[in-house]
């Protein structure tokens, strides 16, 4: 149950922001280094933050710690900001607090891999260059801090690019959308290409290929139906159907657009298959997704997909995909 809920958390966290579409949308690519314990590895956080006013934001973001021995650590937290703007807005200092959902990849005292999960608070600050145009620069710390596994703190430097109206933050002007916003996506049928690959310490890889159909319900919240196959990295063989919701936003008069979706994927794996006394060889897991999509033309749309798929036999796998779709319109479909 808790593998399920913790991905809605998440879902409910963004779509606030997406639906509500209140203040700017900052999206920040940040990398530094990790400590813990007399340990020290790489890090890097991909971020995508919502000011909802001029003083308190919300933001979402993956989170890798690197790799140190017997941890390799990553996961996705959501937060809580309270900002103070300097400078007639070209800097900015934030501090925030929120929860951190894990996924960590331990040796198991017998031998072999174990995919543990689990929450951690997290508490965060940083510091935001506003460059002029588009652009900023931010330093950002993180004290991740689970009860019973490691504390770590990640430091990390990154260039950020700015989504609202205008072409920079400037004070009064978060970029708020028109009141009368009402764009849903158009419906749209994408095939993908990419690898799997599974969270152990070999990292075992495959190609991996997927089809979606994906259709706007109201503004900012659609619904897709995939199939995909994770290919065959040797120690798992999945295949399945997915059916997920998804909180979006778009951006440059709908040319763009990001989304985070969950929901549930039912595959067979055909390395693991159901006990002799279990009719149905199918199996659930939650799974978690991130896309950004631009349009080619009117109706080609070219798709970059995250999954993580979260299993309970220590089997976690992510998939990277790249898509053509094409989409028409609702009167039409």
């Amino acid at each position: 149950m808790t593998c399920f809920t913790r991905p809605w958390i998440l879902f409910a966290c963004l779509a606030l922001g997406l639906v509500t579409r209140l203040g700017a949308q900052e999206l920040t690519m940040l990398y530094g280094g990790m400590q813990t314990e007399g340990k020290s590895s790489y890090a890097y956080q991909v971020d995508y933050r919502q000011n909802f006013i001029r003083y308190a934001a919300a933001s979402v973001a993956y989170i890798n710690e690197g790799h140190i021995v017997g941890h390799h650590r990553d996961g996705t937290a959501f937060e809580l900001w309270g900002r103070l703007p300097l400078f007639n807005d070209r800097f900015a200092v934030s501090v925030g607090a929120g929860t951190f959902y894990f996924y960590d990849t331990q040796f198991k005292p017998g031998g072999g891999t174990a995919n543990i999960h689990g929450t951690a608070l997290i508490y965060s600050a940083s510091a935001t260059a506003y460059l002029g145009g588009r652009w900023f620069v931010r330093a950002n710390v993180n004290r991740i801090s689970p009860q019973t596994q490691l504390q770590t703190t990640t430091s990390t430097l990154g260039l950020g690019f700015w989504f609202g109206q205008g072409m920079k933050p400037t004070k009064g002007r978060l970029g708020d959308a028109p009141d009368e916003y009402k764009y849903v996506t158009d419906p749209q049928l994408t095939f993908f290409g990419g690898q799997t690959v599974v969270n152990t310490f070999l990292s075992p890889s495959a190609q991996a290929y997927a089809a979606e159909y994906r259709r706007g319900i109201i503004p900012h919240l659609d619904w897709t139906v995939s199939g995909i196959y994770e290919g065959d990295p040797e120690i798992v063989r999945r295949r399945g159907v997915a059916a997920q919701v998804w909180a979006v936003n778009t951006f440059f008069d709908d040319h763009a657009s990001v989304g985070v979706g969950v929901g549930p994927y039912v595959y067979i794996d055909h390395k693991h298959p159901a006990p002799s006394d279990q009719r149905n060889p199918a199996a659930v897991a939650p799974l978690v997704s991130f896309t950004l999509a631009t349009a080619l033309s009117e109706h080609w749309v070219a798709r970059l997909m995250f999954n993580r798929v979260t299993s309970s036999y220590d089997r976690d796998a992510d998939m990277f995909f790249i898509g053509l779709g094409y989409r028409w319109s609702r009167k039409s479909g």
